[in-house]
């Protein structure tokens, strides 16, 4: 019945699914989507702050989240709910999940984490020492490293999460009301709910939401990210890494286009480990191809590589087309068995700002995905040259072999 309901679900079924829009900024309003399941007597609440950080102070809503977090969670497990927290491209997101008849008090918690929090000095140092670590973590490790070079690349206004060291040095020093004025507006909450819950009793739990602060924002300042090639991890395989450009290129065909690049990558490059991904935020989209490869291997998967878009484009077919769009609708109707997981699906749409229930027609478009389409997206990403990254494998001298 569960997966019957997310079916129904991403099929844009009017009586499963319900969206208020945002009402007059005078209510002061959030968005509202309301996917109703009575399978579970659970409801898994999302909210979303629209905002990028103010300039010069990247990191400052991954802070927030960090300072809130303990005080969250706390209150969540009073009555045997879990939270959790993200910082994405698109959005400052809190999640908690809890019993659905204890959802007044459950948007509550999310309702506290719309104010500028007041922490001890203890509490400071932890969270921008949480930022640090997440800062280097990029450097890290060659999966981490290729992705976050790419889209470094591709979207170059698009800061990490974790800030800069430059904007630690700010965020340790500023007021945090006013980075919070920088940040906050009523308008841009969006929420999503999904559980044994109705819109108008969601609506009610988040009516008249904190309004807009009255601090002035900090002054802005130019962000600079340092150069990650300065920082090129150590490794035992060979890293590749190729993304292109799909700006205004129709979603769901860059996805299943995604999903045939790597099944046909994976079939000749047995020995290899072999990812791509569709990646879409509000900067925009790509398709990104990450290859892990042994050594003696590393010039004959680089020239693959530097090739798959061409050589796809000679192997598309109607029927390859069709399994590659039913996988990635097998893959995300699995992915949203749980109301968390639906929740966090719906809400990443709801996010980038594509309309009511674009969830549900990007699922409907993925099954309208034809061969042609593909070939189209596979044209429009070879217009421009693609961002690259190589690691080389680490060479460990034979007398540290031994």
């Amino acid at each position: 019945m569960l997966t019957l309901s997310l079916a129904l679900a991403l099929a844009a079924a009017p009586h499963d699914t319900a969206r208020a829009p945002a009402p007059p900024a005078v209510q002061e309003g959030p968005a509202i989507t309301v996917h109703h399941q009575q399978a579970l007597p659970v409801v898994a609440l999302r909210l979303s702050i629209l905002a990028d950080d103010p300039p010069g102070y990247a990191g400052a809503g991954h802070l927030f989240q960090h300072l809130l977090l303990p005080s969250l969670e706390e209150q969540a497990g009073r009555v045997g709910g879990h939270v959790s927290v993200l910082r994405g491209s698109d959005a400052i997101v809190y999640q908690v999940v809890g019993p659905a008849t204890e959802l007044g008090y459950l948007a509550g918690i999310l309702r506290s984490a719309l104010r500028a929090p007041t922490p001890a000095g203890a509490e400071m140092l932890s969270a921008l020492s949480a930022l640090a670590e997440e800062r280097n973590a990029e450097r890290e490790t060659a999966p981490q490293y290729v992705r976050a070079v790419l889209r470094a690349r591709l979207f170059p206004a698009e800061i990490p999460a974790a800030g800069t060291e430059d904007g630690a040095a700010r965020l340790a020093v500023a007021p945090l009301d006013r980075l919070w004025s920088g940040m906050y507006r009523p308008e841009r909450v969006q929420v999503v709910a999904v559980g044994d819950v109705q819109l108008e009793a969601v609506r009610r739990a988040f009516r008249g939401l904190p309004g807009t602060p009255s601090a002035d924002a900090p002054e802005a300042v130019a962000d600079t990210v340092p150069a990650l090639e300065a920082d090129t991890p150590q490794a035992t395989r060979g890293w590749i890494g190729s993304a292109w450009s799909a700006a205004e290129v129709e979603p769901a065909a860059v996805s299943v286009t995604a999903r045939l690049l790597r099944n046909y990558l994976r079939r000749r490059m047995t020995r290899s480990t072999v990812e791509v991904e569709h990646w879409w935020t509000h900067q925009g989209q790509a398709l990104a191809l990450v290859v892990a490869t042994p050594d003696s291997l590393v010039p004959a998967a680089r020239r693959t590589v530097d090739g798959a878009l061409t050589t796809l484009t000679g192997a598309v077919t109607d029927a390859g087309v069709r399994d590659a769009a039913a996988s990635v609708r097998r893959d995300m109707l699995f992915y949203a068995r749980a109301p968390d997981r639906m929740a966090e699906l719906l809400g990443e749409f709801a996010d980038r700002d594509t309309g009511p229930d674009a969830a549900q027609r990007y699922f409907a478009a993925l099954e309208a995905v034809t061969a042609d389409d593909v070939r189209g997206v596979l044209d429009r990403l070879q217009v421009g040259e693609p961002a690259k990254v190589y690691v080389p494998p680490q060479r460990i001298p034979a007398a540290q072999r031994r």
